[in-house]
């Protein structure tokens, strides 16, 4: 579906940017996939007469706004699963050891090229994150005039040591998931 012409400004009202991380290691039984919420984001979209194509795709989230939303469990949630403790230490963990948002305020996205495909768009840009810029791709689906998308990053490609604890036999995939539904009304 081709998107409306028009200049689009999104936050978390609009909808969500989350991310989805992945446990591994020796002692992995013991943690959780979690699906972690970006609060405070602005998603810019500029729809120009002559389509999307032609538009452009912006995105700045601030690095200290991830909360956690929930374990997962073979994708699905598992909402009563952690405690409020465990999700504080998470969030504390994030923060300290592994995102430093006072260094790193921002994550960004800004896209170079829009390409129409069936059912949305082929997009390719760069991501900011940590400090270091590398080009991503990925689509988006607007069949229901919505912004839809899931694409994978690899963190040491951004310089970001995944969280590890107990010398390394609990840690965090390298892999981890940014997923986004977004209504442009």
């Amino acid at each position: 579906m081709s998107l409306k012409t028009g200049t689009y400004s999104l936050n978390s009202n609009s909808g969500k940017v989350s991310v989805y991380t992945y446990k591994a290691g020796l002692l992995s039984k013991l943690a959780h996939d979690l699906l972690i919420d970006m609060t405070e984001f602005k998603v810019n979209v500029d729809v120009p007469e002559d389509g999307f194509a032609s538009g452009s795709l912006g995105l700045e989230i601030q690095a200290n706004s991830l909360k956690v939303d929930c374990a997962m469990k073979n994708g699905e949630r598992q909402p009563d699963t952690l405690k409020e403790k465990d999700i504080a230490d998470i969030e504390t963990d994030m923060a300290k050891k592994v995102l430093h948002p006072d260094k790193y305020p921002t994550v960004s996205f800004k896209s170079k090229a829009i390409q129409e495909k069936e059912g949305g768009y082929h997009i390719s840009g760069d991501l900011s994150l940590h400090g270091v810029t590398k080009s991503v791709d990925f689509d988006i689906d607007t069949s229901d005039g919505s912004l839809k998308g899931r694409f994978t990053i690899i963190q040491t490609d951004y310089g970001v040591k995944p969280f590890k604890a107990m010398m390394g036999t609990l840690k965090i995939k390298d892999e981890i998931d940014i997923s986004f539904d977004l209504a442009l009304s």
